[in-house]
């Protein structure tokens, strides 16, 4: 069933421009970053031991909000799925503190600060008060006592970073790869694709020439880079997404929406929910908002689904993300089909 989308021209048009905007904004301090990055390396995914199953099942969790309201991490541990679990930075925590630990942990984005806290924040006393976690729908966890939620969080990827692989874009902050050092997890890098390998100028691969680290399409994003990191390096040819909404629940106040504060200084209080997208999802039959940046991050998904030759699932129950490549079904069917 096709989605019914309703969006301002102004939406329209900030989604046009999102391409050039993200690639602006993330190359400067990817490159940064990469750089700073250099006495972590070690280890890169081509050198990944080769999956027991090739061909085999394969679960990506993402942090989106229907999460922790659908609460479907019991369900994967009660099925006993056999195949990989593969976890975006941001669910991380919500999985331990359910009992499940990753094989892998992928993280890309390079903020200074914020992405450090999905794996526990030595440093958090130090930094600047930030409201980020606080007005988001993301790990409830964050909302009721920060600073005792982050102690908690660094106790438990202390004692399970052993068993977990860190599967770390060039671009991640530093404090992030040390941070992974410290709780024991086993690191593989790899290059995100900035734009086309093979144009004259190609930010990629004077990238690749100066490091030598294989390079992946991220998609713009950390759980769209944990999909591809599923297929294209563990092989796996069926994939089920979990959180992976690319939106925001029914009745989501504006302020509680990840790009709120970029949007306001862009547009001002009045003009801010011109820029807000409203998707129907008929499998729900609700509707669920998003922003022009996850809109854009909806459509690169659905392109990139379109041209594998892997079956993806969305057995997120919520959200906005769904197409005939990528179909809507309940997380307890895929587990059934092929979770042994």
């Amino acid at each position: 069933m096709p989605a019914l989308i309703e969006s301002t021209e102004l939406g329209k048009s900030l989604v046009a421009g999102m391409d050039k905007a993200t690639f602006s904004k993330s190359t400067k301090l990817g490159l940064k970053n990469a750089e700073e990055n250099r006495p972590y390396f070690g280890k890169t995914i081509a050198e990944l031991p080769a999956p027991e199953k090739p061909e085999g099942a394969a679960i990506v969790i993402v942090g989106g909000p229907s999460l922790h309201r659908r609460n479907l991490v019991p369900k994967i541990l009660e099925s006993g799925f056999k195949g990989d679990i593969i976890c975006a930075d941001g669910s991380m925590g919500f999985c331990l503190r359910k009992g499940l630990v990753p094989r892998y942990v992928v993280s890309v984005d390079g903020h200074p600060t914020r992405i450090v806290r999905w794996f526990g924040d030595t440093e958090l006393e130090q930094r600047a008060e930030d409201d980020y976690f606080l007005r988001q729908d993301y790990d409830p966890a964050h909302w009721s006592n920060e600073r005792r939620s982050n102690q908690e969080l660094i106790a438990l990827v202390n004692a399970h970073g052993p068993k977990m692989k860190a599967i770390l874009s060039t671009s991640v902050h530093p404090c992030v790869a040390r941070r992974c050092i410290e709780s024991g997890m086993e690191s593989y890098w790899w290059n995100p694709i900035y734009d086309d390998y093979d144009a004259p100028d190609s930010v990629t691969r004077r990238l690749f020439k100066s490091n030598g680290i294989p390079c992946l399409v991220t998609g713009g994003n950390v759980g769209t880079s944990a999909w591809i990191f599923a297929h294209a390096v563990l092989r796996r040819r069926r994939i089920a997404l979990v959180g992976m909404d690319l939106g925001y629940a029914p009745g989501t106040p504006y302020r509680n929406t990840q790009y709120y504060t970029e949007l306001k200084e862009l547009l001002g209080e009045e003009r801010l929910p011109e820029a807000y997208i409203k998707i129907h999802n008929p499998h729900l039959g609700e509707t669920w908002l998003t922003d022009p940046t996850y809109f854009w991050y909806r459509q690169v998904f659905l392109k990139l689904a379109a041209q594998t030759d892997c079956e993806t699932f969305n057995c997120t129950g919520g959200g906005t993300l769904f197409s005939e490549h990528v179909p809507f079904v309940p997380l307890e069917q895929f587990l059934e089909r092929f979770g042994s």
